[in-house]
């Protein structure tokens, strides 16, 4: 069932470390001093339920409504992107100014900037959230771009943000940064680009509409950027080896979608895209997920978000993961209302992949039916279907593969597998297999019978 506003599940069950706000939709935010960091409680993640690298978020599982409400941020734009703080699960989002507003150093004697300068210049609002959506404190960065990239990192106290800058100004539309930024958040600063308060990195020289994503839990950062021929591409760095200016990708790929935003969590890489209701997109809209394999730069899936429905104004924005005391979570967001407000959803269900297996090139199988595993903790599921190349019949104790150190059991532990019906054996057409200690995956029958076996079962390693 879709989830609506009128179906919320809050965040205390499903993410701890927000709560839902009391106040109801739409309301406005409450001013707050911006003088000094708040304090929060901090979110410990546990490195035991760190999803490994190539578990992906449930895309098709029921999603968890963050805030219980759409919040209004500091200015009444959309939000680009939002990203949260490892260590105090603070919530941080990125928008452009609105027009109008005269920010603390600018000529008060002068016209206030309009909507269009603010997005011709790139000009920036970083949102810092309380647990229950009250802004907190906001910091203003102009001339750094259209805020499509944000990730945080703590250091000693400090939350560090990281997203495009240097963006060059246009004669109209929006403005994009060129460079990857890292700078200290601090409270009602404002920050131009090219201060030496910005560290800057610059991994892909003369691409435009350059944005980052962090994955500190796997210890990287992707880099989205456009090349002069208007190609986007991901690539993958080391997040030490980029922070020292080494800028050789351990994997790069195109993208093959337009998106709002990205994030990467280990060697997954998930995509939002989608626009507003509008006469030619009306509900359900055209709100998409596209995830990428980083190994490869294979879409592995495609999935309609079908998300909040029920949204007046329902435009997909951010995405990214964030740590729960419960284990990690994809968040992602929908600017809403007239005056844009911004709504949270996450979705804290897994699935465990497939993995092939090596297997003795004695037997062959075809592609549906290839040796895989998948595992889960101590569990591991195996599937596969082979048949011998020679076509002799088999001859029980058979080794078909040698299991890598990871899935082998503490002792030898049995399975019941099938073998082919197509009158080459007599009897039932259950089989029996074995799994030992040192990773051999063993056959046994006493039947002397030819065709294919088959293994769709698991064991347990300790």
């Amino acid at each position: 069932m879709p989830l609506t506003r009128r179906n919320v599940l809050t965040a205390m069950a499903a993410a701890p470390v927000l709560a839902p706000a009391l106040a109801p939709a739409g309301a406005a935010q409450a001013a707050v001093p911006q003088t000094a960091l708040p304090t929060a409680e901090p979110a410990v993640w546990p490195a035991a339920v760190t999803l490994p690298e190539g578990h992906r978020f449930d895309l098709k599982s029921q999603p968890a409504d963050l805030l219980g409400r759409e919040i209004l941020l500091e200015h009444t734009r959309v939000h680009q992107q939002v990203a949260f703080d490892p260590v105090t699960g603070l919530a941080y989002a990125v928008q452009l100014m609105s027009g109008g507003r005269r920010l603390p150093d600018e000529d008060p004697n002068a016209p206030a900037l309009s909507t269009t300068d603010r997005n011709q210049r790139g000009d920036l609002c970083v949102n810092q959230l309380a647990p229950d959506g009250t802004v907190l404190a906001v910091m203003h960065l102009r001339g750094f771009g259209h805020g499509g990239g944000l990730g945080v990192e703590h250091v000693d106290g400090t939350p560090w943000l990281w997203l495009e800058t240097d963006a060059d100004r246009v004669a109209e539309g929006f403005a994009y940064g060129r460079h990857i930024g890292r700078i200290a958040f601090t409270p009602g600063a404002v920050v131009d680009a090219g201060s030496s308060l910005v560290e800057v990195f610059d991994p892909v020289p003369g691409a435009s509409s350059v944005t980052p994503a962090l994955d500190l839990d796997h210890g990287r950062i992707a880099v989205r950027h456009v090349s002069s021929t208007g190609a986007a591409e991901y690539r993958v760095y080391g997040l030490d080896a980029f922070k020292n200016r080494v800028f050789t990708p351990d994997r790069s790929f195109p993208a093959q979608y337009t998106t709002q935003s990205w994030c990467l969590y280990g060697n997954l890489l998930y995509q939002n895209q989608g626009s507003a209701y509008s006469a030619t997109n009306p509900s359900p809209g055209n709100s998409w997920w596209t995830v990428y394999d980083v190994l490869t730069g294979a879409v592995v899936e495609r999935t309609f978000n079908a998300t909040a429905l029920d949204l007046t104004h329902r435009e997909t924005e951010a995405i990214t993961v964030r740590r729960t005391p419960a284990g990690p979570q994809l968040v992602f967001g929908f600017a809403t209302q007239e005056t844009r407000h911004m709504a949270l959803y996450g979705i804290s269900g897994t699935t465990v992949p497939w993995t092939d297996l090596a297997y003795d090139p004695a037997f062959t199988a075809t592609d549906s039916y290839r040796p895989q595993y998948r595992q889960s903790g101590d569990r591991v599921d195996l599937r596969l279907r082979v048949t011998r190349v020679d076509g002799k019949p088999w001859a029980s104790g058979t080794t078909i593969l040698t299991l890598p150190q990871h899935l082998r059991p503490g002792r030898t532990q049995g399975m019941v597998g099938t073998a082919t019906g197509a009158g080459t054996i007599t009897g039932p057409l259950a089989v029996r297999w074995e799994v030992t200690p040192d990773g051999q995956l063993r056959v046994y029958d006493e039947r002397g019978f030819a065709g294919w076996i088959a293994l769709d079962a698991g064991y347990f390693t300790s």
